[in-house]
C-alpha cells in the first residue's frame, strides 16, 4: 500500500485511489489537497495512475474524504474544485457548516450567508440585537425590559447555527 501523503493535519484532502489497483486486490492511491486548476486536478489523479502497480491504469476514485465535504466515490471534478475554492476563500469549517443545510450548488452563496463565528447562538443573538436595535444597550430602560430569549428564538427561523471544529458556532442567514 502506498504511503498516505499528507500536507498538514487539518488540511482539505480527498483519497484518490486506483481502480485497476483496486479490482486487482493491491490498494494504491494518494492522499491529495485539490488543486483548484482543472488541469493541474487531472495531474495530481494521473500522478495516482502512473505510479499504479498495474500497467495502462486510467480508472480513478475517490475512496475517502480528510476534512474535504464528502461528494461520493465518483465525483465531478468542477465539483471538487469548486468546494476547494470556496474551502480556500472562507476555510473548511465554514463550508461544511454551510453544507450542513444547503448544497454543493449553492456554495455561490457562502459568503452571503456566512455571518461570523461566536461562542454559541445566544451569543449572537444578543449581539445582533445590540447591533440591530436602536438604544440597546446594557444601561439602557430598553434593555431592562427586553426579552432576549424570545429574540433568539425568532432568529432561529432567519438563521441556521453550524458547528466549528472547536466547538463554536458558525452563524449563516438564511434570507441570502
Amino acid at each position: 500500500m502506498e504511503a498516505i501523503q499528507k500536507t498538514q493535519d487539518n488540511a482539505p484532502q480527498i483519497y484518490v485511489a486506483c481502480l485497476s489497483s483496486y479490482n486487482a486486490g493491491k490498494l494504491h492511491g494518494f492522499w491529495i489537497e485539490p488543486a483548484t486548476d482543472k488541469a493541474e486536478l487531472l495531474g495530481q489523479i494521473d500522478k495516482v495512475l502512473k505510479t499504479s502497480p498495474m500497467p495502462n491504469a486510467e480508472e480513478w476514485a475517490v475512496h475517502d474524504y480528510n476534512y474535504f465535504p464528502n461528494l461520493g466515490e465518483y465525483p465531478n471534478l468542477d465539483k471538487i474544485i469548486e468546494v476547494q475554492e470556496a474551502i480556500d476563500e472562507h476555510g473548511s469549517d465554514v463550508v461544511h457548516a454551510f453544507l450542513e443545510n444547503w448544497s454543493v450548488e449553492d456554495l455561490d452563496h457562502v459568503g452571503d450567508a456566512y455571518y461570523g463565528k461566536y461562542d454559541n447562538f445566544t451569543e449572537f443573538a444578543e449581539q445582533y440585537a445590540h447591533d440591530t436595535i436602536e438604544g440597546l444597550n446594557d444601561n439602557s430602560e430598553l434593555s431592562r425590559y427586553f426579552n432576549y430569549q424570545a429574540y433568539e428564538r425568532d432568529l432561529q427561523y432567519d438563521y441556521h447555527e453550524g458547528g466549528a471544529d472547536d466547538g463554536s458556532s458558525l452563524i449563516f442567514s438564511c434570507n441570502w
